[in-house]
């Protein structure tokens, strides 16, 4: 593919535009990237799963660890990935990687979408809970 200058760019709102949406042809053309982990790790599709019933019911009564858990944060991304059954390894890059691939297929997702709205709409703001 050539890159070109658009001359006069300001007074020629068509070609840009015509250049974005070549663009964005473009990068929908491209498969998506593809990570190769030096480690075995789970198919998102997996982690996805619905957990079992009696996981589901610890998680409702339980508080799950926030960013203010006294820890550094290698431990904090050890905890999560644990709660989550993400493998671990020596490098914590690749199990951060399958991570932020889950957030975004669940954020992505319109099943879970549908449901994060709803539960959102369910909860009183004004109420407290807390756990010890």
């Amino acid at each position: 593919m050539t890159v070109t200058s658009i001359d006069n760019a300001a007074k020629n709102p068509k070609r840009i535009t015509s250049w974005i949406s070549s663009i964005n042809d473009l990068h929908k053309s491209k498969p998506p990237p593809q990570v190769n982990y030096s480690k075995a790790m789970p198919d998102i599709e997996k982690l996805m799963q619905e957990w079992p019933p009696e996981i589901e019911e610890l998680l409702a009564r339980i508080q799950l660890p926030t960013a203010d858990l006294d820890v550094d944060l290698q431990t904090f991304v050890r905890v999560l990935c644990t709660i989550l059954d993400i493998p671990l390894y020596d490098n914590l890059v690749e199990s951060l990687h399958v991570m932020f691939t889950l957030y975004l297929a669940f954020k992505n997702n319109p099943h879970f979408a549908q449901q994060a709205q709803w539960d959102t709409r369910s909860v009183d703001p004004s109420v407290k809970v807390t756990f010890t």
